[in-house]
């Protein structure tokens, strides 16, 4: 075998011995990309009423999915009764703003989408300091934390009533009594009155009052 062969052969032999060496290492010492697992307490929105603002979520409870439906279905037919909407949206702004147990942190009031929209930011901030002060943080879903959770509802009749704004301009709107149960009592409300008024070609609540 002449020389040059011999030296075609040997570079053949070193590309294969490194090419069995790179192939070693990476199998055996390369680090595996990390797993992304997916993040703790993820919200996931699972049917909405868009044209109102109005969403449901898979944390919800079934008594409060169960009020949702009902209020898509009114609000799906061309007239609907409006007394019965009034009705459904003071009970699901109560059924969320108590049912603190799928709530993240005190920061993460229920509610506030049935909130007359100019008020949401004072509401959120009166309850964070009230109802919602002591809840601790869940975000790593380690919480064990004894929470309410909303388990029946009853609205009153539905009164008109008036309500004067910031501006001391009075505007017409109506008023509801609420009363509602707990999964295990907690020494939170079990009463309110709420006043809603017009808000734009919805309805929300601008007043809000524990009754106990």
């Amino acid at each position: 075998m002449n020389k040059r062969k011999k030296i075609f052969l040997w570079l053949i032999v070193y590309f294969i011995m490194i090419s069995a060496g790179l192939l070693i290492y990476f199998s055996l010492f390369k680090k595996s990309e990390p797993k992304q697992e997916p993040p703790i307490n993820e919200i996931k929105v699972t049917n909405s009423i868009e044209e109102y603002g109005y969403f449901l979520e898979d944390r919800d409870t079934e008594l409060f999915k169960e009020k949702f439906e009902n209020l898509k279905t009114l609000l799906n037919q061309e007239e609907y009764n409006k007394e019965e909407y009034i009705k459904l949206i003071s009970e699901l702004f109560i059924i969320d703003l108590y049912t603190i147990k799928n709530k993240i942190s005190r920061y993460d009031v229920g509610g506030l989408e049935y909130v007359y929209s100019k008020a949401v930011e004072s509401f959120r901030s009166v309850a964070q300091n009230s109802i919602y002060k002591t809840v601790e943080n869940n975000l790593d879903d380690t919480r064990t934390q004894s929470l309410p959770i909303v388990t029946s509802i009853t609205a009153g009749e539905i009164a008109p009533t008036s309500f004067i704004m910031p501006d001391e301009t009075t505007v017409d709107g109506y008023k509801v009594n609420l009363s509602w149960e707990y999964e295990k009592d907690l020494g939170y409300d079990t009463s309110a009155v709420l006043i809603l008024i017009p808000d734009e070609k919805k309805i929300g609540v601008v007043f809000y009052k524990p009754k106990n």
